[in-house]
């Protein structure tokens, strides 16, 4: 008896631990798609097609407690400083942290994570924390990321050290080093 106890507290552990994971997406061939199941997305991902001269594209779905998606666009040595210019100078990002009724929506404005500079956009269409958009750039790969997050019931994050570096790294994904 106690042997079937057991194992079924085993089932049932393995099933809850198998279900909190997270489903990574990578097909480039995909990306409108993705763009397509993320609420809000649209307004902000770019078009393929509008971005400046690029080597590389990848792109990383990823539904865990939201869905968020990241596209990592590599463009060559000579071409990066200027499409790092032009792409960047097309957004507004907030300065300040959000606050509403002494709750933090973003307790961080710009951050690092991993060789990347972390910015997150201002945009008056976007309903903070619960749908948001973040601008990268990695100097050292000559890379730039644009990073959408959506989770309609996320109301807060917290204001404690290193949290919006904590957030990149549970909700969104980057390739491994």
């Amino acid at each position: 008896m106690l042997k079937k106890m057991l194992f079924g507290l085993m089932i049932c552990l393995s099933v809850l631990v198998l279900s909190g994971c997270g489903k990574v997406y990578t097909n480039t061939d995909d990306y409108q798609d993705y763009i397509d199941l993320v609420p809000g997305s649209s307004g902000f991902m770019p078009e393929l097609m509008d971005l400046p001269e690029y080597q590389s594209i990848e792109v990383y779905y990823y539904e865990s407690l939201g869905q968020s998606i990241n596209l990592l666009v590599t463009f060559s040595s000579e071409n990066y400083e200027s499409s790092k210019e032009i792409v960047l100078g097309s957004f507004e990002f907030l300065n300040a942290p959000l606050t509403e009724h002494d709750f933090f929506l973003i307790p961080e404005v710009e951050f690092e994570y991993k060789s990347f500079i972390i910015k997150v956009v201002n945009n008056d269409d976007f309903d903070y924390p619960e749908q948001f958009g973040m601008m990268g750039y990695s100097d050292e790969k000559f890379q730039i990321s644009f990073l959408f997050f959506c989770y309609e019931s996320l109301h807060e994050l917290s204001n404690s050290p290193g949290r919006m570096t904590r957030f990149i790294e549970n909700e969104f994904r980057f390739p491994e080093d």
